[in-house]
C-alpha cells in the first residue's frame, strides 16, 4: 500500500491498521470481488464503470451485500482526497464476509512499462489454464498467479491463458488482442473477463477506422497475424513482440498509430471526472 490512510466500509484507517483478521474465511477461501481503478492528477477514473463490474462479479458469484453504488463512489472520492497522491491504483476488494460482508479500499503504486517495451513489444509466454466463471473479476486467482509466475521465471510480461480448445482467450492480468491488418481480432466475450480499459480501446479504435472481429484465436494460427497486442488499467496498450517460440518480425504500424490514438483519447475522454 501507498499513502497513509485506507478505507474499510468506508471509515478511514491509517495504512499500518488496516488488516484483514486471520479468521476471515472467506477471504481465506476466497470468496470475494475486486476492482483496480485508476487514479490519475488525483481522481480515480472512470468509477462508475468499474463499481458496475464489481456489483456484476459480485452476482455471478452470489455474494450478497447491502452497498451501494453511491456509497462506495463517496468513499473512493474521499480516499484519493484523504491521499493526495497523484498517480496510483485504488484497489477495491468486496469479501463475503458472516455475518457481514466487508468492503475493503487502499491505494497501490501504478506498475509502468517501460517506453522500449512499448516501443519494440514485450516477450509473453503461454499457459493451459481457462479461468472459472471468466466474467467474474474474482479472488480465485492461485492458477493465475501461479501462470504469472511461470512468465516472471521466463522474464515475460505475463502469460497468455490457453483453452481446452488450444485458443488463447486471455492474459493473466490483461485482455489480449490479435491484428490483422486494421482489424482487431479478440476472443469471444463470454470467454473473458471485459475489461473496461479494453472497452475503452476498442471505442477509440471504432473511431478511427478499425474494426473489430470476435472469434476464436488458435494458438497454432498466431504466425499468420501481422501482430498483437494487451491491454490493463496500468499499461494501457501493450505491444507483444513474442509468444512462446513465435516471434513477430516488427510490431504492425496499425498498432503503433492505435497507441497513438489511444493516448489522444485518454487526455481527451478518460480523464474526465465521473
Amino acid at each position: 500500500m501507498i499513502g497513509t490512510h485506507a478505507s474499510i466500509n468506508g471509515i478511514f484507517v491509517p495504512v499500518q491498521d488496516a488488516h484483514v483478521p486471520v479468521d476471515d474465511m472467506a477471504f481465506a477461501y476466497g470468496f470475494g470481488v475486486y476492482e483496480s481503478l485508476r487514479v490519475r492528477k488525483g481522481m480515480a477514473r472512470h468509477i462508475a464503470k468499474h463499481l458496475d463490474r464489481l456489483f456484476q462479479s459480485a452476482a455471478y458469484i452470489g455474494l450478497v451485500h447491502s452497498f451501494t453504488q453511491k456509497n462506495i463512489t463517496a468513499w473512493v472520492h474521499a480516499l484519493t482526497e484523504k491521499n493526495n497522491i497523484e498517480a496510483a491504483n485504488l484497489k477495491i476488494l468486496l469479501i463475503g464476509n458472516t455475518p457481514e460482508p466487508q468492503l475493503y479500499m487502499f491505494l497501490v503504486a501504478p506498475k509502468y512499462v517501460e517506453k522500449k517495451e512499448y516501443r519494440n513489444g514485450v516477450k509473453t509466454v503461454t499457459v493451459n489454464y481457462e479461468r472459472y466463471m471468466p466474467q467474474a473479476k474474482s479472488l480465485n486467482m492461485l492458477p493465475s498467479m501461479m501462470a504469472f509466475q511461470k512468465a516472471k521465471e521466463a522474464n515475460a510480461f505475463d502469460a497468455l491463458l490457453i483453452n481446452k480448445q488450444g485458443n488463447i482467450v486471455e492474459g493473466t492480468r490483461t485482455n489480449f488482442f490479435a491484428m490483422q491488418g486494421n482489424t482487431i481480432m479478440s476472443p469471444p466475450l463470454n470467454e473473458i473477463l471485459d475489461g473496461i480499459t479494453r472497452r475503452h480501446v476498442l471505442a477509440c479504435a471504432k473511431e478511427h477506422g478499425y474494426t473489430l472481429t470476435e472469434a476464436p484465436i488458435p494458438l497454432d494460427d498466431i504466425s499468420s497475424y501481422d501482430g498483437a497486442f494487451l491491454t490493463n488499467t496500468s499499461s494501457k496498450i501493450v505491444p507483444i513482440k513474442q509468444i512462446d517460440d513465435v516471434v513477430f518480425d516488427d510490431i504492425s504500424a496499425s498498432i503503433h498509430d492505435l497507441r497513438g490514438y489511444f493516448n489522444e483519447y485518454t487526455e481527451n475522454f478518460l480523464y474526465t471526472q465521473e
